[in-house]
């Protein structure tokens, strides 16, 4: 397995860890997201192509600087992309979608198509974070209430019930994602609160575009992705059957499958 490190507008170290040795794929996760849950994915698209799995700053191997800002993290993108140097496309998952489609929207000269998966932008108002999150995230980190801040996230962020969030708490990989991503979790919701999914802030993205929903998403997160969608001059929305925000874990042969034949197709 080889490495990619490139140096970011601010002078981050960004890495990605680069399988296979097909067509470069660069992939974003979301919040919480650990790159090496993405390997049985990466194992599935390797056959076809050569997945570049990002750290995001603060993640990983990745290096960080403050202040954070969303637009570091594009920042951080277009350097994956200039330092691969070759036609590419994108992959990201969540506000990992995010910044997929920011990245997009600058139009960097050899990403030529994108994959997004449930970005987590909402245009009903009573469906949006409320605007304070991350700086009430911020206030909990600084008193040093690091697993408050995660499940302050959790339950305000993706909304994750009070049920599925003692689930996780009682799981045995709790502790150790508490310790690795706690820090990062105001990070999300900037990303979060960064993109409105207006028709100007998504006119830069010309490139052929697959959405990614799953099919039992909640109708927020659905109606979300299929807007922007609507708003893309050559986007087309794949419906994941049975599957809600994580089928990149839940149904990988599923997910990859998606991917893949939509990748298989020529460019332009």
């Amino acid at each position: 397995m080889a490495q990619l490190l490139v140096c970011s507008a601010d002078g981050t170290e960004i890495s990605a860890e680069i399988h296979g040795a097909g067509r470069p794929l660069v992939i974003v996760s979301g919040a919480l997201f650990a790159s090496e849950r993405w390997l049985p994915t990466v194992t599935l698209l390797a056959k076809e192509r050569k997945p570049y799995l990002v750290d995001r700053r603060g993640r990983g191997k990745s290096g960080n600087h403050a202040p954070y800002s969303p637009e570091r993290e594009v920042e951080d993108l277009l350097a994956v992309l200039a330092g691969i140097g070759e036609p590419a496309d994108l992959l990201g998952h969540s506000s990992g979608a995010i910044l997929a489609l920011q990245t997009a929207a600058r139009a960097p000269a050899n990403l030529e198509r994108l994959v997004v998966y449930e970005p987590p932008v909402f245009f009903n108002e009573a469906d949006r974070i409320a605007l304070d999150l991350p700086e009430r995230l911020e206030a909990l980190l600084a008193a040093g209430q690091l697993e408050q801040a995660v499940e302050t996230f959790l339950l305000e962020g993706p909304r994750t019930s009070e049920a599925e969030l003692r689930g996780m708490q009682a799981s045995s990989f709790w502790s150790a994602l508490v310790r690795a991503f706690g820090h990062t979790v105001p990070y999300d919701s900037r990303v979060q609160r960064s993109l409105s999914g207006s028709v100007e802030e998504l006119q830069g993205i010309r490139i052929p575009t697959l959405m990614l929903i799953g099919g039992a998403s909640p109708e927020r997160m659905v109606t979300g992705a299929r807007t922007i969608a609507a708003r893309l001059p050559q986007a087309q929305i794949v419906e994941l059957p049975e599957q809600q925000h994580m089928a990149q874990m839940t149904a990988t042969p599923l997910f990859a499958s998606a991917v893949n034949r939509f990748l298989a197709a020529p460019v332009g």
